[in-house]
């Protein structure tokens, strides 16, 4: 703007210097025509002739001086309207827009908190202003109130995730407890229904078991052969394994009920040791023992003592000449533990997931029932039998009861 009305003001200089120079020429030409007229007419008519152009000479410079002073007065008054405008509307239009500017990135970036002030003006630039700072009050409101509502969401997301997750394991373990409840059950039932099958066995096997060995033991005494002789005493020693057998469909088809009594579990390991101590010696087989446990725990002594004794014969007889079997005690977080480890032979991992079921044996001559019956006895007292092996280097038997078991808690 400045420089346009600069332009004006040159181009106008420069008109009145074309005029200026328009005056000169016409007294040139009043000098000139000046002496024409005095050389060729008379004195009278050349005195009115010469007035005349000096009248229009006169007329003309007045009019130049009236066009300089005219044309200098619009300079100058161009010359202040420009300053002003100059200084005055940058501070009145430029610099409120270039606030609005700064504010309009200020928001874009994300700072709802700037806001256009020290504005001085008023008509459309002041309105915008105040539209704009209005404006950027309503945003950051419902920037505050959009926040707000994302912190609460975010915190519903985080308790429905941590809600998700409780569930999540809750439906997991209610899923194991079900899966193992059912697996239980199963297994009850198909202890049932052996234990009935086993019972109408034994008791028709039984009194014929019997009789045969009265007979036999008869014939053995009235023998002088001695090949008959020694024929009779292996039938008799087969007819003693069926005996113990039938004595194990008992026991696994009517459990005997539980006589819990306060005992020392090292005591009972003592006296199972006692009676596998000839059988490990003539085996070769060393025994080790550990017995560190000092706790107390009711249970019915004489069912335990068979796990043990059980699980010791088991080891005993997998174990070949120079293996060791180790057995030891420890307290455990609320119950007794009673281990029994063999350096013998072993058995796969399926065999692992079947040796606890009845008639089941890794043994030639084995009858499945040793470990099938100890399983039932340690469950009977709310425990568990953990078993662990790898063939050909050994196994493990770990007995788990709780110290604190009373009748109420039987399971």
């Amino acid at each position: 703007m400045f420089l346009l009305m600069l332009l004006i003001s040159g181009f106008s200089v420069y008109s009145i210097y074309n005029l200026d120079k328009a005056a000169e020429n016409i007294k040139g030409r009043y000098t000139t025509l000046s002496k024409l007229i005095s050389d060729k007419e008379e004195a009278n008519e050349g005195f009115f002739a010469n007035e005349m152009l000096l009248e229009a000479v006169k007329i003309s410079d007045e009019q130049i001086k009236y066009s300089y002073i005219t044309v200098f007065t619009v300079i100058g008054v161009i010359l202040v309207f420009g300053i002003i405008l100059t200084f005055f509307i940058p501070r009145v239009i430029t610099k409120p827009i270039f606030n609005l500017f700064k504010a309009a990135e200020s928001v874009a970036e994300g700072d709802y908190s700037y806001r256009v002030d020290g504005v001085k003006s008023s008509g459309e630039i002041n309105t915008l202003v105040q539209a704009f700072n209005h404006m950027i009050d309503n945003i950051e409101i419902n920037n505050r109130e959009l926040q707000k509502k994302n912190d609460e969401i975010l915190k519903l997301l985080e308790t429905t995730k941590r809600f998700n997750e409780v569930l999540e394991t809750e439906i997991e373990d209610a899923t194991r407890k079900i899966k193992e409840k059912h697996k239980a059950l199963i297994k009850t039932e198909k202890l049932a229904t052996i234990g009935e099958l086993a019972t109408g066995v034994a008791h028709e096997v039984r009194n014929p078991l019997s009789g045969i060995a009265i007979a036999l033991e008869l014939m053995q005494a009235e023998t002088e052969n001695e090949e008959h002789e020694q024929t009779i005493s292996e039938i008799l020693n087969e007819i003693v394994r069926l005996e113990r057998i039938v004595k194990g469909l008992f026991q696994l088809g009517h459990p005997k009920s539980l006589q819990l009594i306060e005992c020392e579990p090292n005591d009972i390991v003592e006296r199972a040791l006692s009676l596998v101590n000839m059988r490990a010696k003539s085996k070769g087989v060393m025994i080790e023992k550990k017995l560190g446990c000092s706790n107390q725990f009711h249970v019915d002594h004489e069912q335990i003592e068979q796990v043990v004794l059980n699980l010791l014969i088991n080891g005993i007889d997998a174990t070949g000449s120079f293996g060791k079997v180790r057995v030891e005690t420890k307290n455990c977080n609320g119950t007794v533990e009673i281990a029994v480890s063999d350096t013998g032979c072993g058995f796969s991992e399926n065999d692992i997931d079947k040796i606890l079921q009845p008639f089941y044996s890794t043994k030639e001559k084995g009858t499945g029932l040793g470990l099938a019956i100890s399983n039932r006895i340690v469950e009977a007292h709310s425990g568990k039998m953990h078993i662990s092996s790898k063939k050909g280097t050994g196994s493990e038997f770990i007995v788990e009861i709780p110290n604190n078991l009373n009748k109420d808690s039987i399971a």
